[in-house]
């Protein structure tokens, strides 16, 4: 097994993989805020909706960056992984 730091190729894909998911969830709560406040005249069944949507969006938004925090976690232990290995 190569270590990530002998395979430029590898580690740019790792950085661009992180990056992309960060991106990602930076747009999405965007997105979402800037319609969920447009949303206006529901009847009370899609008022009721709408508020656990807001619910569910509001845990699931605040987790969201733990997955770019995993990512990089799993980048830098890769690279620790490949130091002190003899070459093959």
């Amino acid at each position: 097994m190569r270590s990530i730091l002998k395979n430029d190729g590898a580690f740019a894909a790792a950085v661009g993989g992180v990056i992309a998911i960060l991106v990602s969830i930076i747009v999405g709560i965007l997105v979402y805020y800037k319609i969920a406040g447009s949303v206006n005249g529901l009847p009370a069944a899609g008022v009721t909706a709408a508020a656990n949507v807001n619910t569910t969006a509001n845990t699931v938004f605040t987790l969201a960056p733990i997955v770019g925090i995993v990512m990089i976690a799993g980048i830098i232990l890769g690279v620790v992984m490949g130091f002190g290995r003899t070459k093959a």
